[in-house]
């Protein structure tokens, strides 16, 4: 697939992040266009999950900036901050969803906390979303225990869409899924993004899943961006460290 002529929403320069006075992440930079998913790729302790953090603002950083859309989100304050946060739609890696809400409460949770919808409107929404991600409205008044693995994950994914955020996180969305569940949240990011023309950012080490669902990789090494480049060629890099990753031998 050829690399988006739009113009990023999402861009990352020079970003640096210390924790306990260890340099975890230094001068990372890459971008994200509406319509086309990323994969931020590595092994484990590259750094992906506190470059996620850091861009979602719950990890402070040291350096660089954070661009989404017009605002620059390390230094916005107040409600220009809490705007644009509220472009992002989230997929947690354990689907995160709340244990004493109801199913449609939690899709529903950011429309009726922050943006003030009523409970009819909010609950028609949730039912909606329900639909987008081929769950059954006879889930929606259960809670998340009664739901299986790949059904949590759906429900994660159907309130990261709720609020129709411009851009995606997917944070490891197949990690402990069966093959059959993780090829069908597969195809619910790939077929999200490409109906709604959302930006998504992919936080993974599974390279199955980079290959059905993005279309560029930016693959981490030593806390930096080592390689970017599209997916259709991560097997031509020659960088070594990618090449390890993908073989096995990292």
């Amino acid at each position: 697939m050829s690399k988006t002529t739009l113009d990023p929403i999402l861009h990352v320069q020079e970003l640096s992040v210390t924790l306990g006075g260890k340099l975890i992440i230094e001068d990372l930079g890459f971008d994200v266009a509406p319509g086309e998913t990323l994969a931020l790729l590595g092994g484990s302790g590259t750094g992906k999950s506190v470059t996620l953090k850091a861009i979602l603002g719950l990890l402070p950083s040291q350096a660089g900036t954070i661009h989404l859309g017009e605002v620059e989100l390390r230094s916005a304050t107040g409600r220009d901050a809490a705007a644009a946060r509220a472009r992002i739609g989230m997929l947690f890696q354990g689907a995160a969803l709340f244990d004493s809400l109801s199913v449609w409460e939690n899709i529903a949770f950011r429309l009726t906390q922050a943006e003030g919808v009523g409970q009819k409107v909010a609950r028609e929404r949730a039912l909606t979303m329900l639909d987008a991600v081929g769950l059954e409205p006879t889930l929606a008044d259960r809670r998340p225990a009664d739901l299986s693995g790949g059904q949590q994950k759906r429900a994660g994914l159907a309130r990261a869409l709720a609020a129709e955020p411009e851009i995606l996180f997917f944070d490891e969305p197949t990690t402990g899924l069966d093959p059959i569940s993780a090829g069908l949240i597969d195809k619910l990011m790939a077929d999200t993004v490409a109906r709604t023309g959302a930006a998504a950012v992919m936080i993974t080490h599974d390279i199955a899943s980079v290959r059905k669902v993005c279309q560029r990789v930016a693959f981490l090494h030593d806390g930096t961006i080592g390689w970017t480049g599209a997916v259709a060629d991560l097997d031509q890099s020659d960088f070594a460290p990618l090449q390890a990753f993908l073989t096995g031998r990292d």
